[in-house]
């Protein structure tokens, strides 16, 4: 019988592989699930990661026979050479070429036939590793997408979600919200973004950054589109 230690260890490894395969072979064509886009935000902070572990293994003591001086240099060199191996990691993976998109549920909370506005929540948390050592992952000044950390029983937790609260107002006359109504079950918000790496020499950090590019109102299984707005 296997152990509960070799279960896990099994579970970390296919999702290890399943990730990388994501990353890798994503189609710009296909629409991630929310665990598929955890996958890919994963894979990416655990190459970031594995960066950073190794820049700061090498510059974490002064050695005994160095000046304070020499120190400090090869802190320096260090650091360029770890800002170096981040832009090689980016431009390898090919991350900063593609456009990766995610389907986010929508819930349409109240029609407002007046003024022809539709309510519209979303229940979507994409789950994503918190801010960690010299890690973060961040999302640029947009009015759609947030990233939150909180803590659940004493766990910190991150996640990408929209800013729908107050809910997103859908714009719509009464036939197309009464029809998109009868699909609830099937509409969905489509996010679309890029993912920047770079290094903050103000903050020492390494930021993750998630750029979007895309949002749509969209009947999922037709590929419908009711509404999408740009985001600048």
């Amino acid at each position: 019988m296997k152990s509960v230690a070799t279960i896990f260890l099994s579970f970390l490894l296919f999702t290890s592989v399943y990730s990388q395969s994501a990353l890798e072979t994503y189609d710009s064509k296909t629409t991630l699930s929310a665990d598929q886009c955890f996958d890919v935000m994963k894979t990416v902070w655990d190459g970031v990661k594995k960066l950073s572990d190794e820049h700061n293994a090498q510059v974490s003591e002064k050695s005994e026979f160095e000046s304070t001086s020499e120190y400090q240099a090869r802190v320096r060199l260090g650091r360029n050479e770890y800002i170096g191996k981040i832009r090689k990691y980016a431009s390898k993976k090919e991350i900063a070429g593609k456009v990766f998109s995610v389907w986010m549920k929508a819930d349409l909370d109240k029609y407002n036939a007046d003024k022809q506005v539709y309510s519209v929540s979303s229940p979507t948390k994409i789950l994503i590793q918190p801010k960690k050592g010299d890690i973060e992952t961040t999302t640029s000044n947009n009015k759609f997408v947030s990233i939150i950390e909180d803590d659940e029983r004493g766990y910190r937790r991150a996640y990408i979600e929209l800013r729908t609260d107050p809910d997103f107002s859908w714009f719509v006359n009464r036939v197309t919200a009464q029809s998109a109504k009868d699909k609830e079950k099937e509409i969905y918000f489509k996010l679309s973004f890029t993912i920047q790496i770079q290094y903050n020499a103000r903050t020492h950090m390494v930021e993750i950054r998630i750029v979007p590019q895309k949002l749509a109102l969209m009947d999922k299984p037709d590929n419908f589109v009711y509404w999408s707005e740009n985001i600048p």
